[in-house]
């Protein structure tokens, strides 16, 4: 059973949906700048992909649907830690914001082992 891709889909709304909500929550803590037009503009994008990403992996049926889902999870938490390596402005940021983002890209990794069932 694919509980754990369930669980990581609807966690993945959940953020999407508070990216779209507050596009703002994350240039503090990441050190990408102060509130902008443009780091508005990308997190509603990240947002909205975060969003259907999350929809896919809840309802996606077990199997190749719930595989691919899952991997464009991981692709897209691995593009957002080279993201966030390239601009974030110091080390500590740096670390923390790659960090985050490779560490959810391991745990949906791990789902895919129940993902085909």
């Amino acid at each position: 059973m694919p509980a754990l891709s369930r669980i990581l889909g609807i966690t993945t709304i959940a953020v999407g949906v508070l990216e779209l909500a507050k596009p703002d929550l994350w240039a503090q803590p990441t050190g990408l700048g102060p509130p902008s037009p443009a780091l508005r503009a990308w997190h509603h994008t990240l947002g909205a992909r975060d969003v259907v990403s999350g929809l896919a992996m809840t309802f996606a049926p077990a199997g190749p649907a719930l595989r691919a889902a899952t991997l464009f999870r991981i692709v897209s938490d691995t593009t957002d830690a080279v993201a966030f390596g390239l601009n974030a402005p110091d080390a500590a940021r740096k670390g923390k914001s790659v960090g985050a983002a490779l560490g959810y890209a391991a745990i949906n990794a791990l789902s895919l082992r129940w993902a085909g069932r």
